[in-house]
């Protein structure tokens, strides 16, 4: 391995003699090994002949009283510039230091008045100095190790400067662009946490960036850890495509992503494994604007659909065909109106319950690729984009991301962060795996790695949206020592991925028939943009409407069909209308009551209006001023739901961000409740 850092005795690296964070160390002499020594038995001997030279100089006295006085200030002030220096050092280390120069500097000031060959100040100098020369090299002796090439000085000092002093390293690996081993921790005076909070003060004495260092906890031993220095961003230019990892394999197979900056290969696995054992499990995936979500997603999907027991469905209510366009001609169900995404996520439960039940009397205590091989069950995914945008009208949801996993469906949320505000922490505990992109703050990371990855040097608020497709991934089955290794997701082109679908979708899973009805959807959707097409899919158990349709067809209709045979199919017929009634709709006036009786001779009442007609929308300025009345007007705790729509004009969502604004200025305070407020700062209500 070439030569990578000199500066300093950083990370030197020459001819495969590496030891210690790759310091060269010399080695095999015993001028070598005396060295380290030396300097303590110099300074005291050279000590004596300084103090006899400076005698005779100051010998007259005239000369003498200003010497003797500017000694002992110097000696003074050397004293308290060493107890100063070495604030970064172990206790015993900065008061050992600072009492060496102290006693030095007395015995000097003494020398030069009287004469370093006076009795006592012979005697102190030859036993007194000599047993300062022996604690120190004592001292040196214990923190080298010996000679043992397992530790050294280099590791111990760099600890001893972040103030962790104790820490050792063991026998340090080095690899191509990467160094690891054990640290062993003083018990009961060092913690894993102490040290991992300092990784980035040991990354910025090496010269390395930010991320560099990581120190992982061992699991079995909390007085020993692992350390990682990786000297060069080796995810600075991502790799290709290299095409579908299981073609035709199971989902059981792991989703090949990308790569960790080891080299190692970036592996998600959804279904569970009895076998190994590993569960099942819902990802989250997070990360802002421009951070390569969409990207991960793409190749996530073309994994999934090149597998042969597995169907997928996406629901994009936010960017309509954009970043689905290319599953067009795959068999992937695509929904990217928000009612019918809405409406498929209520029919969810009931087919988690179906489909949980059929496992049950197959003898599966959860989806396994028999239940597709010998029944035609195959694993369902569940995609969904923007999922803030449906988690707040779907109340089941927790129910859905609890059950869910047992009947054989993952669920992919995906959004730009899982505040409290955009998904409940009773769904975001049933997340078990997370694909954390950039984000733009610390505190965003901290909604989906756990607080172990993050202390073990997680750093994805590092590239936000300057480094598309870095990830961070946690979840079943993944070495946890690759929780806090950076990842980058694979470059791509949109055809490839398409062809690889493409070729394999005549091998693809369908849903089966139960369902299928269940959830509204055909069996194997086909995004067929022939404008022939017929409008309707035919699938066992009735006709549905395909879930894309470019055009009407130019097909003649069949007009040889029975009224009971319409009849028939159109109870099939999903009914939009019947959860989401069309609040646009107006009602129907009154009939006309032909009883009544009118008297002809009555005087006409006066002509009134009572047509409500629509008021325009607030402002945004008129909105926040109409809310901050209202809120004046309250005595009670009170939410979003309490905020009458007519004052603002707008969603729920909108008095929901608008509370937790004046929350964080102070003008109202949160309540014990999620959600909910007091109309009062802390102030007056304590005044109150």
């Amino acid at each position: 391995m070439a030569s990578q850092r000199k500066r300093g005795g950083d990370l030197a690296v020459t001819g495969g003699t590496l030891s210690e964070f790759g310091y060269q160390k010399p080695k095999g002499h015993w001028a070598s090994r005396l060295a380290p020594y030396a300097p303590e038995w110099v300074g005291g001997l050279a000590v004596w002949p300084v103090s006899a030279g400076a005698h005779l100089w100051f010998a007259s006295a005239e000369v003498m009283p200003w010497a003797s006085s500017g000694l002992t200030l110097l000696g003074a002030g050397l004293t308290g510039v060493t107890y100063y220096c070495a604030r970064a050092r172990a206790a015993v280390v900065r008061q050992f230091a600072t009492a060496t120069v102290g006693v030095t500097a007395a015995w000097t000031t003494a020398a030069t008045i009287a004469g370093p060959w006076q009795s006592p100040l012979l005697e102190l100098w030859a036993f007194g100095g000599g047993g300062v020369a022996v604690a120190w090299s004592i001292h040196k002796t214990l923190k080298r190790g010996g000679d043992s090439e397992s530790g050294g000085s280099a590791t111990s000092d760099l600890f001893d400067k972040v103030k962790l002093s104790g820490v050792k390293t063991g026998k340090l690996e080095v690899q191509p662009n990467k160094v690891t081993g054990p640290l062993r921790l003083p018990a009961g005076e060092v913690e894993v946490a102490d040290v991992q909070k300092a990784s980035d003060k040991i990354a910025a004495m090496l010269g390395l960036r930010k991320g560099a260092v990581r120190v992982t906890e061992d699991p079995t031993d909390a007085s020993k850890a692992q350390l990682t220095v990786v000297a060069e961003d080796v995810l600075k230019d991502p790799q290709a495509w290299p095409g579908p990892s299981a073609s035709g394999g199971s989902i059981l197979e792991p989703l090949q992503l990308g790569v960790y900056e080891n080299a190692e290969v970036v592996r998600l696995w959804l279904p569970g494994d009895p076998s190994v054992p590993r569960n099942a499990t819902h990802v989250q995936v997070n990360g802002m604007n421009g951070s390569g979500k969409s990207g991960g997603f793409k190749l996530a999907a073309t994994e999934i659909l090149t597998r042969r027991d597995v169907v997928l469905i996406v629901l994009d209510p936010s960017k309509g065909d954009q970043t689905v366009s290319f599953l067009q001609d795959s068999t992937a169900h695509l929904l990217t109106e928000t009612g019918r995404c809405k409406k498929l996520l209520k029919k969810l439960p009931q087919a988690i319950t179906d489909r949980a039940s059929q496992l049950g009397q197959w003898g599966m205590d959860q989806w396994e690729p028999a239940a597709y091989d010998q029944h035609g069950m195959p694993y369902i995914v569940v995609w969904v984009e923007e999922a803030s945008k449906l988690l707040k009208d779907v109340d089941q949801f927790d129910t859905i991301a609890q059950e869910a996993r047992s009947a054989g469906i993952s669920l992919v949320l995906s959004q730009q962060k899982s505040s409290y505000r955009q998904m409940s922490t009773d769904v975001r505990s049933q997340l078990g795996a997370a694909l954390c992109f950039g984000v733009k703050t610390g505190e965003d990371a901290g909604f989906s790695l756990s607080d172990t990855t993050i202390d073990a040097g997680a750093r994805p608020e590092q590239w936000q949206n300057r480094r598309p497709g870095c990830l961070y991934l946690e979840g079943p089955g993944i070495d946890e020592e690759l929780f806090a290794t950076p990842a980058r997701t694979y470059t791509h082109h949109d055809a490839d991925l398409t062809a690889a679908i493409v070729e394999h979708a005549p091998q693809a899973a369908e849903l089966e028939a139960a369902t299928a009805a269940t959830l509204g959807l055909p069996r194997s959707p086909r995004h067929d943009h022939d404008s022939n097409q017929h409008s309707t899919t035919q699938q066992d158990g009735g006709t549905v409407v395909p879930l894309h349709t470019t055009g009407r067809s130019t097909e003649p209709t069949n007009h040889d069909t029975t009224v009971e045979d319409d009849l028939d199919q159109l109870d099939q017929l999903e009914d939009h209308d019947e959860d989401d009634p069309d609040e646009n709709v107006l009602a129907l006036p009154e009939p006309h009551e032909p009883d009544l009786e009118v008297d002809p001779d009555a005087e006409l009442p006066p002509e009134t209006n009572t047509t409500a007609l629509p008021q325009p929308r607030p402002s945004l300025a008129q909105a926040r001023a109409n809310l901050h009345d209202w809120i004046g007007r309250q005595t009670t705790v009170f939410g979003p739901k309490d905020v009458p729509t007519e004052l603002h004009g707008r969603d729920r969502s909108w008095a929901s961000r608008e509370l937790a604004r004046l929350a964080d200025e102070g003008l109202i305070t949160p309540a014990e409740e999620t959600g909910s407020y007091h109309p009062h700062p802390d102030d007056e209500q304590h005044a109150a």
